[in-house]
């Protein structure tokens, strides 16, 4: 199976790998905003070291292929807007993302999911290419349909929305899935 591209670029976004020096931009950007990582499955960060320990993290999973987080910036201005990680487990590769704040409703989002999903599909042994998110968490579940996922059920306890101080709770699942050929 091939890596996926270090570099991806859409009309609007430019994807590259997350590096140490977006440390800062994570933590200020999204990591330590209450709003911004309400919905998500790991806690908010509360120290910039927090932060670091995650893009060191990052470094760690391009290079054992583990997972493929890239920074999301503006292609016009190179401003930091987000992460988005994609993980491959064939037959199947799962991603999640998040925004800073100020890139919300800017289209972003489903920008550069679209980019993931349809590099993820696009790869022989990927068959299944899947995304969660809390049944509350609206605007996402548009991103995951405007990228090309259907929703397929709700899982009970499915993830930890730590944020939420739930250690367990449900899970709205969205796959693009194509079919398999003999």
């Amino acid at each position: 199976m091939d890596m996926p591209p270090q570099t991806m670029e859409t009309s609007r976004l430019v994807l590259r790998p997350v590096a140490l020096s977006d440390a800062s931009d994570i933590f200020l950007g999204y990591a330590s905003d209450v709003e911004a990582t309400r919905f998500m499955t790991y806690p908010r960060h509360h120290s910039a070291e927090e932060s670091h320990q995650f893009v060191r993290r990052c470094a760690a999973c391009w290079k054992d292929g583990s997972a493929y987080p890239w920074a999301i910036l503006a292609r016009s201005t190179g401003k930091f807007s987000g992460v988005i990680e994609l993980r491959i487990g064939p037959p199947k590769a799962d991603f999640g993302y998040i925004l800073c704040k100020p890139c919300w409703g800017l289209g972003y989002a489903t920008e550069a999911a679209t980019a993931i999903v349809s590099w993820a599909i696009g790869q022989a042994e990927i068959y299944r290419v899947w995304a969660t998110c809390h049944p509350d968490n609206a605007r996402s579940a548009r991103v995951l349909e405007k990228s090309g996922l259907k929703f397929e059920c709700r899982l009970a306890n499915w993830e930890p929305w730590p944020n939420l101080g739930k250690p367990a709770g449900e899970s709205l699942v969205y796959a693009l899935t194509r079919p398999v050929r003999r």
